[in-house]
């Protein structure tokens, strides 16, 4: 089960980081971006929302307290056992 959980972990990580490299939205799925007139920062035409590396960092950190959650429940239930 623990295997399980890792390669979710890292799946759900690397699909984030692909997302930071292509310029694609960190919400949508496949949410194409447009550059804002005069910004560095980008827009996606799907969700209409700012996209910065912030928002990149902090769906990294989203899926991270998900993945010690699930390791801390796991080790509960064990501890129940």
């Amino acid at each position: 089960m623990t295997r399980l959980i890792q390669e979710k972990f890292i799946r759900a990580i690397i699909k984030v980081i692909d997302r930071w490299s292509f310029e694609q939205c960190a919400f949508c799925e496949d949410g194409p971006m447009v550059s804002i007139e005069g910004m560095l920062d980008y827009k996606c035409s799907r969700c209409g929302k700012t996209m910065n590396p912030v928002n990149y960092l902090v769906e990294i950190a989203k899926i991270v307290l998900e993945h010690r959650d699930q390791l801390e429940n796991k080790k509960d239930n064990e501890k129940i056992d």
